[in-house]
């Protein structure tokens, strides 16, 4: 089944943020020689990506169709990192961009982006004879569990609400 690119006019079908020709042109440019395969794989990989980038962030603004629309973009009342207004019509390049990011990994690893998560399965402390390791970090959280894509987080962390550019940065005030 061929992907709905979402077109700008906050689609009620639509099931992706890009298409497999800009996937493989961007892909093409950075030289991602694991961006490789049949359509169909292709396909489904921007699929996820898609959902995992609509579904996972705090988004700057609302959608512009509201709940009747189908993904996270377009949205109305966002800006970029220098104050200009995104048009309601738009997905911004770095969105776009992200998502085929995204889209690599889960053609690569399907589904490693949203991984099946057991909390008692998580380790945060082990014994094995004299020898004890606890871990830093040792968060049992499902969000915990999905990978961090620090190129992912960088491009769109000026359109989040929070305004955060990753996980590893905060945000610092001057009193």
């Amino acid at each position: 089944m061929a992907l709905i690119v979402e077109t700008g006019a906050g689609l009620p079908n639509a099931d992706a943020l890009i298409s497999v020709e800009f996937a493989d042109t961007y892909h093409q440019g950075f030289g991602n020689t694991s961006w490789t395969g049949d359509e169909t794989a292709k396909e489904g990989a921007i699929r996820r990506a898609t959902a995992f980038m609509s579904n996972s962030y705090s988004w700057q603004g609302n959608r512009t169709k509201g709940r009747a629309q189908s993904l996270a973009w377009p949205r109305a009342g966002v800006e970029d990192a220098e104050c200009y207004g995104i048009p309601i019509d738009q997905i911004p390049i770095e969105v776009k961009n992200a998502t085929a990011e995204v889209a690599l990994r889960e053609l690569v690893s399907p589904g490693s982006m949203n991984p099946d998560f057991t909390a008692s399965a998580t380790v945060k402390r082990e014994k094995v004879g004299q020898l004890e390791v606890e871990y830093a970090n040792a968060s049992i959280s499902a969000d915990a569990q999905r990978p961090v894509l620090m190129a992912v987080r960088d491009m769109i962390g000026q359109f989040l609400k929070s305004g955060g550019g990753n996980s590893l940065v905060g945000e610092a005030y001057r009193v």
